[in-house]
């Protein structure tokens, strides 16, 4: 047999088996991913529901008034506040918002601290001297985030976990796979009030 038929042979059965082990890796990272995730959410609820460790829930903004706290543990955010803010006002869903934060995914195989799959600073440790926070529409964020941001006021720094239910569902997103529970260290560093802020510069 020619030898350049062989060698393309060669490759395609290459490329078929790198496939698969990327595959394989990527289920293996995630293994049992919703089990883990659903679990998680139900302990954190346990703990927020005791007030144990500074835990609380907010209800999603967008669930109506009538859910109570026995419904659904997805259907709340759960937050720890880590530092006061010395605001006196919150977001609305029309306002924008300013926020330094960090978001990784629960511990998996091999991310012992869990995935950080986004924040909103260019090196390790966010620098409050030199770091820009990021500008959002508040009703342009998933909706635990949203629900986070409106109940904050400037300078307040949360720990916040958002269950699938209300970040991304399902279904993955980018390099976040689905049924994931999102952990974010945030903090609010500026409100711009709907059709009266206008200038929305950092510096």
């Amino acid at each position: 047999m020619n030898k350049k038929i062989l060698f393309a042979i060669s490759f395609v059965f290459a490329l078929i088996g790198f496939s698969s082990c990327s595959e394989n890796k990527e289920e293996n990272e995630y293994e049992n991913w919703q089990a883990k995730n659903d679990h998680f959410i139900d302990s954190i609820c346990s703990e927020a529901r005791l007030g144990r460790d500074g835990w609380t829930m907010i209800r999603a903004y967008n669930l109506s008034d009538s859910i109570v706290q026995n419904d659904k543990n997805s259907y709340y955010i759960y937050v720890q506040k880590l530092v006061e803010g010395d605001g006196v006002r919150h977001p609305e869903f029309r306002d924008s918002v300013r926020v330094h934060y960090s978001g990784h995914l629960l511990p998996s195989r091999s991310y012992a601290s869990g995935y950080l799959f986004e924040k909103s600073y260019s090196s390790t440790e966010l620098n409050e001297t030199t770091d820009v926070p990021k500008l959002f529409g508040v009703n342009g964020l998933i909706v635990g985030f949203s629900t986070a941001v409106m109940h904050m006021v400037e300078g307040d720094r949360w720990k916040v976990v958002i269950p699938y239910y209300l970040g991304y569902g399902s279904s993955a997103s980018g390099k976040i796979p689905g049924y994931s529970t999102l952990i974010y260290e945030m903090e609010l560093a500026k409100i711009y009030k709907y059709q009266v802020d206008k200038n929305t510069a950092w510096w």
